[in-house]
């Protein structure tokens, strides 16, 4: 009987602790799924142009799409963080958190693009089609990129909680 309590809470315990990530990691997968489908069917519609055209712009598509869906999924998980016990919105804590998240993002764009442009680009000359090479380079890149992203965010501490934060 004490062992199955015992159990639930460290179950529970260590749902509350990684909430947070889990919630990033959803809004990560939601719109790297969202960019890399619109992005292979705009791929597609791009057949017969030159590789390196192809390539570039299916990116150019892909970014617009992932950063238009997780900054609208970012902020209705996370809106209420920012707000005081007055109702104030705590700048300080928007600008911290702010730089954590795009320096975490920023290293993994790097990694991101990188292999993303290159996958694409080799895929197209070997004569894969557009729709297809935009989509496995998208998933090799996009689990690279969601590494380098939970490794930044626990290096940079973006979901560490402070004493001030245990309200």
């Amino acid at each position: 009987m004490n062992f199955g309590k015992n159990m639930q809470f460290r179950i529970k315990s260590t749902i509350d602790k990684y909430r947070d990530y889990a919630k990033l990691n959803r809004n990560l997968v939601v719109s790297i799924a969202s960019a890399m489908v619109l992005s292979a069917l705009f791929s597609q519609s791009l057949k017969g142009q030159t590789e390196y055209l192809n390539a570039t712009l299916t990116i150019i598509v892909s970014y617009a799409i992932y950063y238009a869906v997780f900054g609208i999924l970012y902020y209705l998980d996370n809106k209420e963080k920012y707000i005081t016990e007055t109702g104030a919105v705590d700048k300080k804590k928007i600008r911290k958190d702010f730089f954590k998240i795009v320096t975490s993002v920023g290293v993994a764009e790097i990694i991101y693009f990188s292999s993303r442009w290159l996958l694409h680009y080799q895929f197209l000359s070997m004569g894969q089609e557009p729709f297809l090479a935009s989509i496995t380079s998208h998933v090799i890149a996009a689990t690279l990129f969601v590494l380098a992203v939970n490794i930044g965010v626990y290096f940079t501490k973006l979901y560490k909680k402070n004493i001030d934060d245990n309200k």
